[in-house]
């Protein structure tokens, strides 16, 4: 190479160069944003909030609760005023170690009585006069998006709707990730049409090709999990986690809520269905 054309292609040269430090320092930046995993479960129904952090302390409580409170010798005692349900006992070792917190009074101005509306609500982070078509988390990822190299912003496990990834995220839905890569391997990788339905089509299905295999593998836990179906949905979110930085949400529901009879045994239930599912997704994810 002449000195003329050297001199020529110098622009080029630290132009792309700059590009390349800037793409690297973004991708950095994104890493940096997303290197931890959040895992989001949904009590769906309308959990009995205050049988679950129990105001045991508070004599309004058992006078207003004559067939529902639960008795205070049965508590499980957090403090001096307030204490778990009995059912969730797997989770005061959490406690105990200072890695769980309760918030208390969270709501919204001028509350929804409705359970849809409120779950959409709840769902988009709006106001309850505001209707928004996107969740929460698709519009944090519009602002900040996770790598592109994520096999997708956020996966749903064992089934569930979108809730805040709904409206933008790249997301997938899977029971297992042994069950997503069989169902997986029956999309097409490559395609291309002029007619735009099915043009979308085939990207939706590229993306799910995409998406397998980067959700490959598959790990032994010592941890044993729960054999209820909440527990196999956490033995699936903690094969997906782990697999490092390859998502930034997992989508967790568990369902029956909706205790309008016979809550004390059902309440029960679930709720130790919860600790349990959740003292065992801890425990794989520190392995």
């Amino acid at each position: 190479m002449n000195r003329r054309a050297f001199l020529s292609a110098l622009p080029a040269a630290l132009y792309f160069g700059t590009q390349a430090s800037l793409s690297w320092a973004a991708g950095s930046i994104e890493r940096a944003r997303y290197h931890k995993l959040l895992v989001l479960v949904e009590l769906k129904g309308g959990n009995d909030g205050l049988n679950t952090l129990i105001p045991y302390a508070d004599p309004r409580y058992y006078a207003l609760r004559p067939n529902l409170a639960i008795a205070r010798a049965e508590v499980r005692q957090l403090d001096e005023t307030r204490g778990l349900h009995p059912a969730l006992e797997a989770l005061l070792p959490i406690w105990q170690a200072k890695e769980l917190a309760l918030v208390q009074g969270l709501g919204y101005a001028e509350p929804n009585l409705s359970h849809f509306r409120s779950i959409e609500i709840w769902e988009t982070a709006s106001s309850s006069r505001d209707y928004l078509p996107e969740g929460w988390l698709a519009r944090a990822f519009a602002r900040h998006p996770p790598p592109k190299d994520f096999a997708a912003d956020g996966v749903i496990i064992a089934g569930g709707d979108p809730g805040p990834l709904a409206g933008g995220a790249r997301s997938v839905a899977l029971a297992s990730p042994a069950e997503f890569q069989r169902l997986a391997r029956l999309a097409q990788a490559h395609g291309h049409s002029a007619n735009p339905a099915l043009r979308h089509l085939l990207r939706v299905e590229q993306d799910i090709v995409s998406a397998a295999a980067k959700l490959q593998g598959e790990r032994a836990f010592r941890t044993a999990f729960p054999a209820s179906d909440f527990g196999r949905a956490v033995a699936s979110a903690a094969q997906v986690a782990a697999l490092p930085g390859q998502v930034a949400v997992l989508r967790l529901s568990l369902a029956g809520f909706d205790t309008h009879r016979g809550q004390p045994g059902t309440h029960a239930k679930l709720l130790r269905d919860l600790a349990e599912g959740l003292a065992a997704l801890r425990a794989a994810l520190l392995e």
